[in-house]
């Protein structure tokens, strides 16, 4: 529905194209910081977190959770039902323990990042709920707190691009002392499938049980069916967590990650960290457009939303940004938002 890479729609799509605490050191080394809500660990205490924990660094910044290093296979084997050439060769990747948000970042989480930075807010995001002929423009008057379609404060933030997601980290950064990032495109995977090799973190089939997703045959509408009550997006943590305690890795929202464009595995960094070889594009045929610009004026993006259907919200599903005319710091979309990780 609302993004970003050009992939011919499924069928029934008229032809549209989708460019679319168990804490058990001794108090001494364990420095708890307690607040009428919350437990804030120190950075120092965080290390000695086990994996499946999580923290917070302040009463606004997002509850983490220790993520625990491993090896796995990035991408779809070829026999994979939806599986997208891009999505392969398969390859071996080593990540490092580190910490990914519990969440997606929520409209509360961001109001207050917009509140102690003075930020002013940026008209224009694809895919608003406000009237329009062509929904796959920048509508100059939608933006993450004017969209069209109903939202509260629990909601994952959307209409973000690469540039707001960025501004983001550093702030968290600057405001807690820790390294907070985008999660690289392996440890997204990673920390998606939770140990599974299945096509879906919950195993072979998609259901409305474990996502908000749309149609099973085509882009644009979401669906309700079962636990997935939402045509457009659902509070976060609205359905099982993963393996790892994560929630909405998949379907609600896509989300920004740290890598450049490449559209195979074959030259991927082998330790889990960012792809950020700076080239120029010679693309063929529906990518084609995209020739002539590096390829880190692309971002990969993660995870499916609300209006995709089964085989973009599958583990090993892959889309970048931005769409064609626009650019990391302009493109924004209501299918788009972001989650943090921290180094630890």
């Amino acid at each position: 529905m609302f993004t970003l890479q050009n992939k011919k729609a499924d069928s029934g799509n008229s032809g549209l194209k989708k460019y679319c605490s168990n804490i058990t050191k001794p108090f001494a080394r364990i420095i708890l910081f307690f607040s009428p809500a919350f437990i804030f660990i120190s950075s120092y205490a965080q290390t000695e977190l086990k994996p499946g924990q999580s923290f917070r660094d302040c009463s606004t910044c997002p509850e983490m959770i220790v993520i625990p290093s491993g090896s796995f296979m990035i991408g779809a084997p070829a026999n994979e039902s939806g599986r997208y050439d891009e999505e392969g060769p398969q390859k071996k990747v080593d990540i490092r323990r580190f910490a990914a948000g519990k969440f997606d970042i929520t409209i509360a989480q961001w109001a207050a990042f917009v509140s102690a930075t003075n930020r002013v807010t940026s008209g224009g995001c694809a895919w608003s709920g406000l009237p329009s002929d062509k929904k796959w423009d920048l509508d100059s008057l939608a933006s993450w707190n004017h969209i069209g379609f109903p939202q509260d404060s629990t909601h994952p933030v959307i209409c973000i691009s690469w540039e707001d997601a960025n501004d983001y980290v550093q702030w968290l950064s600057r405001k807690t002392g820790g390294n907070y990032r985008l999660l690289t495109e392996s440890e997204w995977e990673y920390a998606a499938r939770g140990g599974t090799t299945t096509a879906f973190p919950w195993g072979a089939t998609a259901s409305h049980e474990f996502a908000n997703y749309g149609t099973d045959t085509s882009f644009g509408m979401g669906m309700v069916s079962g636990r997935d009550r939402w045509i457009a997006s659902s509070p976060v943590g609205s359905f099982p967590p993963n393996a790892f305690g994560l929630y909405d890795m998949v379907g609600n929202v896509m989300q920004w990650v740290g890598d450049c464009f490449e559209n195979s595995y074959s030259d991927l960094p082998a330790d889990g960290s960012a792809y950020k070889v700076d080239v120029i594009l010679k693309m063929k045929g529906d990518m084609a457009d995209m020739n002539g610009r590096s390829s880190c004026s692309y971002r990969i993006v993660r995870g499916g939303d609300f209006g995709d259907p089964p085989r973009m919200i599958r583990s090993a599903s892959r889309n970048w940004a931005p769409t064609p005319g626009t650019t990391l710091q302009n493109y924004r979309s209501s299918g788009l938002g972001l989650r943090v990780a921290k180094t630890l």
